[in-house]
């Protein structure tokens, strides 16, 4: 019936076209920013002390908390087979790089 209402009033149907698109995957983009160097030791100091309670980051590694991170850098976010995402996640549509995992490291809740 909501169908048919739509389809005969130009605002109904704008609307509903609206609340469609407004669901849909729309992807953050590319933050415009230099990724500092990193540093390894330091690093793998702080995905144990910060990540690793959730995160697995080696192949065939398991999800637990968080999905595993193994193969993260380019793939979309909201996208690892067998893990349940909130539908935030799913549909930021991030493709995952050094730009993006930075800017979500140092801020993820603008994420």
């Amino acid at each position: 019936a909501i169908a048919v209402v739509a389809s005969r009033r130009p605002a109904l149907r704008a609307a509903a076209l609206l609340s469609a698109f407004a669901s849909a995957a729309m992807p953050i983009a590319e933050p415009d920013i230099d990724v500092p160097a990193g540093d390894l030791k330091k690093g793998a100091k702080l995905f144990k002390a910060k990540c690793a309670q959730c995160h697995t980051c080696e192949k065939g590694g398991n999800a637990k908390q968080g999905p595993p991170l193994y193969g993260v850098m380019g793939r979309t976010s909201g996208t690892y087979d067998g893990f349940a995402y909130s539908e935030s996640n799913k549909n930021a549509a991030i493709v995952w790089s050094d730009k993006h995992m930075f800017e979500y490291l140092v801020n993820p809740k603008k994420y």
